[in-house]
């Protein structure tokens, strides 16, 4: 029997993904967290100067920048090269199928590589 898994095409693009740009140290990690932090607070200092609603809401906008520029930050230092795993074991519940699949030997598949070497295959029997 064949092992089916989509998980290695994955487990592909996140490692072509991690070379061309690495993930996020823990420093860049820590500064965009404080310029969340900075952000907020100034958007707090100007609901609390009564400032008028444009400037409120420019710095509102520099927030939510912020924050999301932090989330995608987070979220690519939990990238993992490799096919996802718990335990030492492969984590298929990632996988299309949720669980571990196999693919059984049949003529079918047998004639498939027959029909590469010569250009007439037959086959009879059951075909699902």
């Amino acid at each position: 029997m064949f092992q089916v898994t989509t998980l290695i095409g994955d487990a592909e693009k996140v490692e072509k993904e991690l070379i061309k740009s690495p993930p996020p140290s823990e420093a860049d990690i820590e500064a965009a967290k404080a310029l969340v932090k900075e952000k907020g607070e100034a958007v707090a200092q100007l609901k609390s100067a009564k400032a008028g609603k444009a400037e409120i809401t420019a710095s509102v906008a520099e927030l939510n920048k912020a924050k999301e520029n932090l989330s995608r930050l987070e979220e690519r230092s939990k990238l993992k090269p490799g096919i996802p795993q718990k335990d030492g074991k492969i984590h298929y519940s990632q996988d299309i199928f949720a669980r571990q699949a196999f693919l059984t030997v049949s003529g079918q598949l047998q004639v498939e590589t027959y029909a590469c070497a010569v250009s007439s295959v037959y086959t009879f029997g059951p075909t699902f």
